[in-house]
């Protein structure tokens, strides 16, 4: 008997305005340090718009089979955000509030 893979239906929705994100910690003693010096590299270099987003830590939501998955990455680049900062405080969630992350 051949396995199947699961099939995924994946969509970016904005969160519900009460939805209560964790607040638990997850930095280990590496992580600031790291995540400072990639934010710092990028922007040496000159590729850290002003729109741009390096969050540590940081809700990045998806869909995936009609349940709300939010996922929280050391560092992530989002080149683009396509909101007012203030609109992405705790959590980011791409096609509504910017571009795709690419997270490390």
């Amino acid at each position: 008997m051949l396995a199947t893979s699961p099939t995924y239906t994946i969509t970016w929705e904005k969160l519900p305005d009460d939805f209560v994100l964790p607040d638990d910690p997850v930095d280990n003693i590496y992580q600031p340090a790291l995540a400072a010096a990639l934010t710092e590299s990028l922007r040496l270099a000159g590729k850290l718009p002003e729109k741009s987003l390096t969050p540590t830590n940081y809700g990045i939501c998806a869909t995936i089979n009609g349940k709300i998955s939010i996922k929280a990455p050391d560092w992530a680049y989002i080149p683009q955000i396509t909101v007012n900062l203030e609109e992405v405080v705790r959590s980011y969630t791409p096609d509504y509030k910017g571009i795709f992350p690419h997270w490390y």
